[in-house]
């Protein structure tokens, strides 16, 4: 039995493709202020924004109130980072044979479940997709549709069928790989963007390059090994990034099945007044950076703009040229 955690749009992909596959019973968390909604909600769905994709109209799982563990083989926690505490806090014992699947993004969040459940099987999966709800239980997919679990546990690959691409993957490489990634977050939040403004624009290009030569010097100053999502050195993408060519946009969008017009949930929270990830994206850089005495001045300043723009509404977004003169770019 599979218990996921989180009806957001994550959440709901993967039980789509969960219960559509029919090859694990599931069940779906839902917090007391849910409960009249979805319970008149009658099937998962979930949409491509790409053509020639139909959507996967899935049985909708057994709601539960109940964060017991005592069936559940696979915890799958698709929460963001500031609701992962309370959900550990309403935690029990976790059985030998339960297995505590992180979605969330960086690695913040497998660090607090290892300290809270140093004895629990912690297994990261890495989401490669970019997903949006719409309503409850219905979200959409603007990418191919890939997750990377870093486990060797055949049942858990096998569990969501032929619609999902799952890939098995060593260790954490790809969580800080996805974290390398997930760095353009705040640049399309700070600047209300999308994926394929940042790969297009030249100020926001530049932003993203010097975000990353920062992260990537730090890690090998660290020795953190880290797996790319593309299949191809950093040195070559960087240079791509930074000259003129739309490769990098394209590469997304044939590779990838980046649509136009898709956009990181990060902007969404900002322009809703939301809390962001920003800690632990930007923010896991920076630290590692004080901890290795390696500077990282761009992941802070912007770090720094997030938080002054979270909570205000409507958010004073920057324009690319001015989020680059802002940041020293």
């Amino acid at each position: 039995m599979m218990l996921v955690v989180g009806a957001g749009g994550v959440g709901t992909i993967l039980c789509a493709h969960l219960t559509a596959a029919r090859r694990e019973p599931a069940k779906l968390y839902v917090r007391e202020k849910d409960v009249e909604t979805l319970q008149t909600v009658q099937t998962l769905r979930v949409e491509h924004a790409g053509a020639g994709h139909p959507p996967i109209v899935a049985p909708k799982p057994q709601l539960t109130r109940s964060l017991a563990l005592d069936d559940i083989d696979y915890l799958l926690l698709c929460v963001k980072f500031p609701q992962l505490d309370a959900v550990l806090d309403q935690l029990g014992d976790v059985p030998q044979r339960c297995s505590i699947v992180s979605t969330l993004n960086g690695v913040g969040a497998l660090r607090r479940i290892r300290e809270r459940y140093p004895d629990a099987r912690t297994v990261p999966m890495t989401i490669m997709f970019n997903g949006q709800l719409l309503e409850p239980l219905h979200a959409r997919i603007t990418t191919r549709p890939q997750v990377l679990i870093g486990s060797d546990d055949e049942r858990l690959l096998r569990a969501f069928g032929t619609g999902m691409q799952v890939k098995r993957v060593a260790g954490e490489s790809a969580a800080w790989g996805k974290l390398l990634i997930n760095l353009a977050n705040a640049i399309c939040a700070l600047t209300h963007t999308t994926f394929k403004d940042l790969l297009t624009h030249p100020d926001l290009r530049a932003i993203y390059v010097a975000v990353l030569d920062e992260a990537i010097r730090l890690l090998d100053a660290a020795g953190i090994d880290y797996r790319l999502p593309m299949p191809i050195p950093y040195g070559v993408y960087r240079a791509l990034l930074g000259g003129r060519t739309p490769l990098p946009w394209w590469f997304a969008k044939l590779r990838n099945g980046l649509q136009e017009g898709s956009y990181p949930s990060m902007v969404a929270d900002v322009d809703a007044g939301r809390p962001t990830e920003i800690g632990q994206l930007n923010g896991e850089i920076v630290c590692l950076g004080l901890e290795h005495k390696v500077p990282t001045p761009v992941n802070a300043r912007i770090i720094g703009l997030i938080q002054k723009f979270e909570g205000q509404s409507p958010p004073p977004y920057l324009t690319p040229a001015a989020l680059r003169q802002r940041l020293g770019v």
